[in-house]
């Protein structure tokens, strides 16, 4: 289910961290505390994120099965040096990375993978993010993917 809550707007600064809310992080219970933890970003596409918990990478079929396939196609060898393998395939790896978050004031700080970052166009001290709470977790999206949400008029919807 959404939250009722209004996204957030948050800069990436320029070492690639981004402060996430107080207001996002009392709806997600395992990131509570003010020890670094590690987390997970799943990315649908190149313009939106999910942040999963380590034990909803553990626990879920669905990351299971990506987090296997990931490791089959990285642990493939080739027949011949001028063979390559199918780049959507390659690209899987970057779709669940690990997160550190740390603790900061107030909130506490993700810091973003440069490829991450990279795939989705930021550019650390200039870009801004857009996070909401979204189906029990919290997103990342670029505001080029929410200003592309946005764009289909209304009466095309309703």
């Amino acid at each position: 289910m959404a939250s009722s809550e209004p996204p957030h707007i948050a800069k990436v600064d320029k070492s690639y961290r981004i402060v996430l809310p107080v207001a996002l992080l009392q709806q997600v219970d395992w990131i509570a505390g003010d020890a670094p933890i590690f987390g997970w970003l799943l990315m649908g596409n190149p313009g939106r994120c999910r942040l999963l918990s380590p034990a909803e990478v553990e626990n879920d079929a669905a990351t299971q099965s990506l987090r296997s396939r990931i490791d089959a196609e990285l642990g493939r060898v080739g027949s011949s040096i001028l063979e390559f393998n199918d780049e959507e395939s390659l690209a899987l790896a970057l779709r669940l990375v690990q997160v550190r978050i740390a603790d900061t004031e107030p909130g506490r700080r993700l810091t973003l993978p440069k490829a991450i970052a990279a795939m989705m166009q930021i550019r650390p001290g200039e870009s801004e993010l857009v996070l909401w709470f979204l189906h029990g977790h919290i997103e990342l999206w670029t505001i080029e993917a929410l200003r592309s949400a946005v764009a289909t008029p209304l009466t095309e919807i309703i």
